[in-house]
């Protein structure tokens, strides 16, 4: 009788329309968000590349050590996405609260630690790491030491947002993202270039800006989240640490910390060949990753949705739902990418000239543009199925995924074809191009097989 009860519970399905319609409910949030912040993202990159191209490289040095500890700080949002969306798919609030505790505070441990080291060994990361020209490491150096004061923020912000979208929750990280931008961006025009009788600071007035904006959304997160009536936590209760818990949160988020740690690490490394180009190149592609987001960002929200769903699905033990929630999203997905891909494809040069007016970078970035458009495909839909991945909690399998493209792929061609065909930074981005495609064939292999269903079953217990 429990077998064909449980059998029942996971032939149950629901029908294409609701499933569009709590799609559409959790999609439209998270990619609005991602919107926002690739918006933000251009504009103070454009004030920024204004400033000069010198500051438009070491800004992007700094960015490549600031994401490294992003990554460790977003497999802990990860991993309690995961695990609140299983728990709230199977209708235990209480394990999704307590969760979301635990998260938190491991979060705010541990960037806060990293943050320390960075501003205390800003200088010889930046050496260590780049051999850029002497004058744009000591650049990069400054921003760094300055910027890092903002990642106890950020953390904060990211670890909660996470864990709303766990809960289904995307429109009010939405919000918040909102507020954060509207004041990012007012900060930085008036920092950067000196407005309303404040001195004209550059790119320090950008990374000013920022902390001020990750402050003030750090606190609107963590008050929306206390006071909001969906997974309420207690937030001034004595702190009291649950080691299976933080275990299971470390477990499902560390190989997805491994991913992006292997893609920040081959990104220094890429960056370490990129600069010995010159700084054109090097404004030419930082830039082009800025504009680059015009397409991807809003994809994102597909990513997370697939993630929050088949953790749902998989909670509620629905193995097939969640393989039809996969199905719709990858299709909504790809239509939306046709769209943002053709805007690199056919006006690139138009959009670079939005960021900057070096008639030497707008050439170089068209070319980078136009890659990226056809990479879209395969970088929008893998994202879909490793999100899926990563609800199930199977977080390995995009971690070797990813680690396999970009150091047996993408580093070695980026080599082959830039200096021993001689192509230069074109050859590192038709390097890029050929990985996001491998990628593709091997996440879509590893999800159709299947056996990511299974397992998870295996794994759906929830903390007592």
């Amino acid at each position: 009788m429990a077998e064909a009860l449980t059998l029942d519970k996971q032939n149950e399905e629901i029908s294409p329309q609701a499933m569009r319609r709590k799609i559409f409910r959790m999609v439209w949030p998270a990619t609005l968000e991602s919107t926002l912040q690739m918006a933000v993202g251009m504009v103070a990159m454009a004030m920024i590349g204004h400033v000069g191209p010198e500051a438009v490289g070491a800004v992007g040095l700094s960015t490549r050590v600031t994401q490294i500890v992003w990554a460790i700080f977003a497999a802990i949002g990860t991993g309690a996405t995961v695990l609140i969306a299983r728990a709230v798919g199977a209708g235990d609030k209480e394990s999704a609260r307590r969760t979301a505790e635990q998260a938190l505070v491991l979060a705010v441990v541990l960037v806060c630690l990293l943050t320390v080291l960075v501003v205390w060994q800003a200088r010889w990361l930046m050496v260590a790491l780049f051999r850029a020209e002497a004058y744009m490491l000591d650049l990069s150096f400054s921003y760094l030491a300055l910027v890092a004061y903002g990642m106890p923020f950020m953390a904060i912000m990211q670890v909660v947002g996470a864990i709303m979208r766990g809960a289904g929750n995307t429109r009010t990280p939405m919000v918040v993202a909102l507020f954060v931008n509207i004041i990012n961006i007012s900060a930085n025009y008036i920092l950067i270039f000196g407005r309303f009788g404040f001195p004209a600071m550059g790119m320090y007035g950008a990374a000013i800006a920022a902390i001020v904006a990750q402050s003030v959304g750090a606190l609107l997160a963590l008050y929306v989240w206390h006071r909001g009536q969906a997974l309420t936590v207690r937030m001034w209760r004595l702190y009291r640490p649950h080691g299976e818990l933080v275990q299971r949160i470390l477990k499902i988020g560390i190989p997805a910390a491994g991913e992006m740690i292997f893609w920040q690490v081959a990104t220094i490394i890429l960056m370490r060949l990129i600069v010995t180009f010159g700084t054109a190149e090097l404004a030419a592609h930082q830039l082009g990753l800025t504009a680059e987001s015009l397409s991807y960002m809003p994809a994102v929200g597909f990513g997370i949705a697939a993630t929050a769903f088949v953790g749902q699905s998989l909670g509620a033990e629905k193995p097939r739902q969640a393989a039809r929630y996969v199905a719709e999203l990858v299709r909504l997905c790809l239509l939306l990418t046709v769209l943002t891909a053709s805007l690199l494809f056919f006006i690139p040069e138009t959009i670079m000239r939005i960021l900057t007016q070096d008639a030497e970078v707008v050439r170089l970035g068209a070319i980078y543009l136009s890659l990226m458009a056809i990479a879209q495909f395969p970088q929008q839909m893998g994202g879909v199925l490793n999100g899926a991945l990563r609800g199930a909690g199977d977080t390995k399998a995009p971690m070797y995924i990813g680690g396999f493209g970009l150091w047996l792929v993408r580093l070695p061609l980026a080599y082959i074809l830039s200096v021993t065909f001689g192509l230069g930074i074109t050859g590192v981005w038709v390097a890029m191009t050929v990985d996001l495609f491998v990628r593709f064939g091997l996440s879509s292999y590893y999800y159709y097989r299947g056996h990511w269903q299974p397992a998870a079953l295996l794994r759906t217990g929830r903390v007592s």
